[in-house]
């Protein structure tokens, strides 16, 4: 957490979010999506990776994808190979020209509400997601919630 920059400036602060979610658990990408619905649909706000300024600001509709899906359960969901899951959302990697291979998305959770997700894309050192792994981004999305809540109200 010490690499949290500050609450005065939202993007720099969902940038932290990632940065800490990556040293958490080394992957090649990563994004944070915000909910901008009540009906859940998801904006990329902030992502890393190869692809990230091609990313930021797209939208995805609510339940799509395993970020819609992980927001619509409020559960996490780990998958070594996006290719079985129906839920990937292999058009959104096919237009980006970017190969995903397993993926990790965590809510964020606050109080009764799911803010957001945040996604952690082929994983570095194998595409299996560890149970730690797993429970360290849990904590940084609870984190996360927090973060943004304060820092929406400084606003």
């Amino acid at each position: 957490l010490h690499l949290i920059s500050g609450l005065s400036n939202l993007p720099r602060l969902q940038d932290d979010i990632l940065d800490i979610a990556m040293e958490a658990v080394p992957c090649e990408a990563a994004s944070l999506l915000l909910s901008t619905s009540i009906k859940g649909d998801l904006a990329f706000s902030s992502a890393r990776g190869p692809v990230a300024d091609k990313l930021t600001g797209m939208k995805l509709e609510a339940g799509k994808g395993l970020a819609g899906a992980c927001l619509a359960d409020r559960r996490s969901i780990a998958v070594s190979d996006v290719t079985r899951d129906p839920r990937h959302a292999a058009e959104i990697a096919r237009a980006l020209g970017f190969q995903t291979r397993s993926l990790l998305a965590v809510p964020i959770l606050r109080k009764d509400s799911a803010d957001g997700v945040i996604e952690l894309i082929n994983k570095k050192g194998g595409d299996d997601f560890q149970r730690h792994e797993i429970d360290l981004v849990e904590l940084v999305a609870r984190t996360a919630g927090a973060l943004l809540s304060l820092a929406k109200e400084k606003r």
